[in-house]
């Protein structure tokens, strides 16, 4: 263990020892790829200063020499008054027609098309200067234009006016036009010594190119003559103090300048620099893990839980994707040799000391991340890349527990219920998703081949999910259609996915079919009883009165026998009269067409009269009625004569079928809201009829139709309850028959 322990030590101190090294070796370089650098960017329009913090760039002076020609067309507006087009101010002559287009009118029309184009483009470019350098423009007719209040335009003819201005700006310079359009530039004051010349020979070459004429030939060929300059013109150009010419060029100029930049110093060495020592420190991760070196099995050990294999490749992409700023880093130290050094340091002192040093310390930063990661990623060469991610992934440790995660939120997205709110799984979908793009998006250039992959791999899920959508669809439709054949009796047992709420929902479709069906069965049933039991009951009186009058026609009856007939003939009518009316009644009933006379009314004592009409035949059969009601009155609003009639088929149907010599119970029971009121009665045969079915129409207890009626009672009574907003039904016991009657009560008997 001491042994181990020493070599490990050892290991660790020559480790940071060599990275240390490196860092310095490492600055001890940017003197010479400084130099590399300032000499790559030594190419034509982009002149270094002296001090080398500043590149004076030719674009500004192409964009301020351009503004030269907007000017020039603004002088020339406020002159006329009127818009001025660049092809009346700039075509002098236009080139021969067969050169351009088949006809003079088309060629003159691309020229003045062309020419007009440039120049506004020109006046866009020119805006983004007008802000940060002042000027003044100076025509035949003195000053005509200006953006400052400062007398710019007695600098070519005072000193002392150039004196004045000295403190407030940096450079003064003017562009002349003579009237034959030849430029003359003129420097009147610089700060630095020498940026005067420069300017004159940056705009002296942007002159001789002719901007105007020179984009001309590159669409129409050789245009000599044919397009001309500005005439008699001269704009004093000043630019602040605190505002160089480095610092006012446009955005697009700033961002390939520091390309520019990139590019010369990855040519003087930065990037062949940093390859080497990457390089370097690849093979002291090799050798730190060499078996021969030291004598033993140095195979890194996964100290207790820790998983670094993730963290080895973030390491390695992000000192990848730091290249550009360590090779800004090089041009921020500007010391081109090391007589340059030692001189601020003599100037600066420590200062200079500490900016070196913490160059070299970030160095040692970035390249130690650089060596723990290769040396996290040495055991995947003995172990093989499936065995190390088992052993040192964290994401493969947690697999199976993103598995599960994943299976249950892919069942989630699958089987979303749609009767419910879909907020929190959509919420789910979107910080998912939102997760990822945030991961791509700080992988710089790779993250556009991640997002590669992560779009074809959500287009392969999208597919597969809606495939598995179409699938679920297609269960569902087979099932449907089973039912909509007629097969009541089909279950889905199949998993629907989102679709699987309508999984009850056609269980309900279902149970509800079969109960239609069922009811559609029994109305048919019901309807041919109907038929039957209305042909039976208007035939049995229809045919005794066609025998009577019969009878009546013989001329040997006696007059006994005459009245006889005529007494049964009577009764005959009478019934089928009753028949005739209570099916008027229903009929009314059931097409909602039966008028109301609403009242309050005392269902009790209603009830009290209409028994004591059927009282004297109860009796004659031993019947007794027991009353149990209220004795206050209960008030309902109800229709006074529909009431009656209940409350007498009621009576008749005690009287008819209740059981002789036996009680017979009435009672009421006042709720809260409505009032309750039961018939009780013994029958006096089997009661093997269905309950519910004993309201219908002509359905009678006796099913052999031996009692006389219309079999109609009871279900004019449960019409002419519900017509009135109450309830009717019947209920049995063994032999026991109930007839329980419902209305709600007035809203004065409710408050009481």
């Amino acid at each position: 263990m001491d042994i181990k322990w020493k070599n490990n030590r050892k290991k660790i101190s020559i480790t940071i020892l060599v990275l240390l090294v490196f860092a310095l070796a490492t600055v001890a370089f940017f003197p010479a790829i400084n130099r590399g650098g300032q000499q790559n960017l030594q190419k034509p329009g982009e002149i270094s200063e002296d001090s080398g913090n500043v590149s004076v760039d030719e674009e500004v002076f192409e964009k301020l020499y351009k503004g030269c020609y907007v000017l020039y067309k603004e002088e020339a507006e406020r002159q006329t008054g009127v818009e001025a087009k660049g092809s009346d101010l700039f075509i002098e002559v236009y080139p021969a027609a067969e050169e351009i287009a088949e006809t003079e009118e088309d060629m003159k029309m691309a020229v003045n098309q062309f020419v007009n184009e440039r120049i506004e483009r020109w006046t866009a470019e020119f805006e983004e200067y007008r802000a940060s350098i002042d000027y003044c423009v100076i025509g035949e007719d003195g000053v005509t234009g200006s953006n400052t209040s400062k007398p710019l335009e007695e600098v070519p003819k005072y000193d002392s006016t150039i004196e004045e201005l000295a403190n407030e700006y940096s450079v003064i310079f003017g562009i002349t036009f003579d009237e034959n359009g030849a430029m003359n530039v003129e420097s009147y004051f610089s700060r630095t010594v020498g940026r005067g010349d420069e300017i004159i020979k940056i705009l002296g070459k942007i002159d001789r190119k002719n901007l105007l004429a020179s984009e001309f030939t590159a669409n129409y060929g050789d245009t000599q003559g044919r397009l001309r300059k500005p005439k008699n013109l001269q704009v004093i150009f000043a630019v602040p103090a605190s505002n160089d010419l480095s610092n006012i060029v446009g955005e697009n100029t700033v961002y390939e300048t520091y390309w520019r930049r990139q590019e010369a110093y990855r040519a003087a060495g930065a990037d062949f620099l940093y390859g080497m020592v990457a390089l370097l420190l690849i093979g002291l991760a090799f050798f730190m893990n060499s078996k021969k070196v030291w004598k033993e099995n140095v195979m890194i050990k996964r100290p207790g839980k820790c998983f670094f294999m993730e963290a080895a490749i973030i390491g390695i992409v992000c000192v990848l994707a730091m290249q550009n700023s360590m090779i800004e880093l090089i041009w921020q130290q500007n010391y081109q040799t090391v007589t340059e050094i030692k001189n601020a340091i003599n100037n600066y002192g420590g200062d200079v000391i500490v900016e070196l040093l913490g160059c070299a310390g970030l160095l040692f930063c970035i390249y130690g991340v650089w060596y723990v990661s290769v040396y996290f990623l040495l055991p995947v060469f003995p172990l093989g890349v499936k065995e190390y991610i088992r052993q040192y992934s964290l994401i493969y440790q947690i697999f199976p527990w993103l598995k599960k995660q994943w299976k249950r939120f892919s069942e989630e997205v699958r089987h979303i219920d749609f009767s419910e709110k879909t907020t929190k799984t959509i919420l789910k979908i979107v910080l998912a998703n939102f997760a990822v793009l945030a991961v791509l998006s700080f992988l710089w250039f790779w993250g556009i081949f991640f997002l590669s992959v992560y779009s074809a791999v959500l287009f392969y899920l999208l597919k597969r999910y809606c495939d598995r959508i179409g699938k679920d669809y297609q269960t569902l439709l087979r099932g449907v259609n089973r039912i909509a054949e007629g097969d009541l009796n089909t279950v889905i047992t199949e998993d629907l996915g989102i679709f699987e709420p309508f999984r009850s929902e056609l269980v309900k479709i279902r149970i509800g079919f079969k109960k239609a069906v069922e009811e559609e069965v029994k109305s048919q049933r019901m309807k041919t009883e109907l038929i039957t039991n209305v042909s039976h009951d208007l035939k049995t009186p229809l045919t005794a009165i066609t025998t009577y009058i019969e009878l009546l026609k013989k001329e040997d009856i006696t007059e006994e026998e005459r009245r006889s007939y005529i007494e049964t003939l009577e009764k005959k009518s009478l019934r089928l009269k009753v028949l005739i009316e209570d099916l008027f009644e229903v009929s009314k009933a059931s097409s909602n067409n039966m008028v109301l006379n609403l009242m309050d009314l005392d269902v009790v004592n209603l009830m009290k009269q209409v028994s004591i009409e059927h009282v004297e035949k109860m009796q004659e059969k031993g019947m007794e009625l027991r009353w149990r009601v209220p004795e206050e009155k209960v008030i309902v609003r109800l229709d006074n004569q529909k009431t009656y009639r209940i409350f007498e088929n009621l009576f008749v149907n005690v009287q008819k079928y209740a059981m002789p010599n036996s009680r017979v119970y009435v009672e009421a029971e006042k709720g809260e809201t409505q009032v309750k009121i039961v018939l009780k009665n013994m029958s006096a045969e089997e009661l093997n009829f269905n309950a519910e079915e004993i309201t219908e129409r002509f359905v009678r207890g006796d099913s052999s139709r031996n009692t006389e009626g219309s079999g109609l009672g009871l279900a004019i009574a449960k019409s002419f309850a519900e017509a009135q907003g109450g309830k009717f039904r019947v209920e049995v016991d063994g032999d026991l028959f109930k007839a329980v009657l419902e209305f709600p009560l007035t809203p004065t008997e409710k408050s009481s």
